[in-house]
């Protein structure tokens, strides 16, 4: 049966590769558009694109291979430099994101997230309001060190199993979907609202003009994104309180904690270099604009220090590196480069000009786009969902007089969204570790991710009085 299935599943890949194939074709040879500097190797360009965008969709292999065959395209067909195709692995963005994930292996190889992770749990109510508070806070805690969301949500979830457990909650009831989620909101929406608690945060980033991206540090994507941290976490925290609560619960006794505590030890070397390294990164990165020492130039100091100091050694440095996704992520940053060679990113412009002049109230603006978003992602992973979304729209948001970063926060936020979850790796990842089948009933978290796409767009709406402040609208 499942041989079957799988089988299924390969053929429609097939067909849609087919499709791809012959959508990619018919764009490359189509007639040229009448607007200034577009020429048949621009529509050939596109019509790659267009081939390797259904391919990350429907992923017949993995993301990397697409991009490569989509190198060789533009360079032998469209007649585009490499320098302009890869020209995202000699951008700053891309080596502070080697070594932002380098730090980040670092710190999850060491054990010191989930001694952290315990510590934060210790100070919570034993109760299952105050844990789910707990796992929340905590999260968010954490997040600005640890620039992985998979790594936190698969070193956090088995303590919310075991939480759960010594709640003694039902098993696929409410509360332990509701830990989930609290650990879920702690982990994973952080990361938009800290730029380095994921890597995509400096990959959505590094998708924008080089003058934006010279403006936003770590302080000021902090800052310029609070009104929209300050909702999630306040009413998404209370929907989860609310709609997953228990009545009947236990506490937890005073020993589990310690427990859990004496059974990590003391701390170790690895743990003591990856505190010190990620607290100084941390100063560094929020220090940024004042002492003028750039986030790049930090994250390679920081990754320097685990690599000399063998917190990394090679092993670590071949696995935990995330390579076949670095790949992916140089290549997509310089798709902006390759589309502006060929005079594709002016067309694109001129194209979004009637559509800007609807959308001039930006409450109005941010609303499509978020709901745009949402159904773009029912269908496509994250990752591609923002390369796509952010290249298209922060054309449209410059064209409406508006900081093109807006377009790009306002896409990261809502890709975030969870279901369906085989569409979000890492909330499979909680869901497993957590229990899986056994323990959560997956039906019950469709309603969290109705409600955070509400308060994902009130969060939004809350941020553009004081974008207007800044001078941003």
């Amino acid at each position: 049966m499942a041989d079957s299935a799988k089988k299924n599943s390969m053929t429609i890949k097939w067909i849609f590769e087919a499709i791809a194939v012959v959508a990619g074709v018919a764009i490359a040879f189509a007639p040229v558009p009448d607007f200034e500097g577009l020429t048949q190797a621009s529509m050939i360009v596109l019509g790659v694109a267009v081939w390797g965008i259904i391919n990350w969709i429907v992923r017949p292999f993995d993301e990397y291979i697409t991009c490569l065959i989509m190198a060789l395209g533009w360079f032998v067909f469209g007649k585009v430099k490499a320098g302009a195709i890869f020209s995202g692995f000699a951008g700053t963005t891309f080596w502070l994101l080697l070594s932002v994930i380098g730090i980040g292996a670092a710190i999850s190889t060491s054990g010191l997230l989930k001694r952290i992770s315990v510590l934060l749990l210790k100070f919570f109510k034993p109760t299952y309001k105050g844990q789910a508070t707990a796992f929340a806070l905590a999260g968010t805690c954490i997040s600005p060190f640890i620039p992985s969301t998979t790594a936190k949500m698969a070193i956090m979830s088995p303590l919310a199993l075991g939480i759960a457990d010594e709640l003694k909650l039902e098993k696929r009831g409410a509360g332990r979907v509701g830990l989930l989620m609290a650990l879920w909101l702690g982990v994973n929406i952080s990361g938009n609202f800290f730029i380095n608690a994921s890597f995509q945060g400096y990959m959505v980033l590094g998708l924008l003009p080089e003058e934006t991206q010279g403006v936003y540090t770590w302080m000021t994507w902090f800052l310029r994104s609070l009104p929209w941290t300050i909702v999630m976490l306040v009413l998404f925290l209370l929907f989860i309180l609310f709609a997953y609560r228990e009545k009947e619960t236990t506490t937890i006794s005073k020993d589990y904690i310690t427990s859990r505590l004496a059974e990590l030890g003391p701390m170790n070397r690895n743990e003591k270099i990856s505190a010190v390294v990620m607290a100084v990164c941390l100063v560094l990165f929020i220090l940024e604009s004042r002492i003028g020492f750039t986030s790049m130039s930090t994250a390679i100091l920081g990754f320097a220090a685990v690599l000399v100091l063998r917190v990394i050694g090679k092993d670590e440095f071949q696995k935990n590196m995330m390579w076949p996704i670095l790949y992916y992520i140089g290549f997509i940053l310089g798709m902006g480069e390759v589309f502006g060679s060929v005079n594709l990113t002016a067309w694109f412009g001129n194209m979004m000009e009637p559509i800007a002049s609807r959308l001039t109230n930006p409450y109005l603006f941010v609303a499509v786009l978020c709901l745009l978003t949402y159904v773009i992602r029912i269908m496509i992973h994250q990752v591609p969902t923002n390369v796509l979304m952010i290249t298209l729209t922060y054309p449209l948001a410059q064209n409406l007089g508006m900081d093109p970063w807006i377009a790009c926060v306002v896409v990261y936020g809502c890709s975030v969204v969870f279901y369906p979850m085989y569409l979000h790796p890492n909330l499979m990842i909680g869901y497993a570790q957590a229990g899986g089948e056994e323990n959560i009933d997956t039906t019950k978290i469709m309603k969290a991710d109705v409600a955070y796409m509400i308060i994902n767009i009130l969060g939004f709406w809350a941020c553009i009085p004081f974008w207007k402040m800044w001078g941003m609208l």
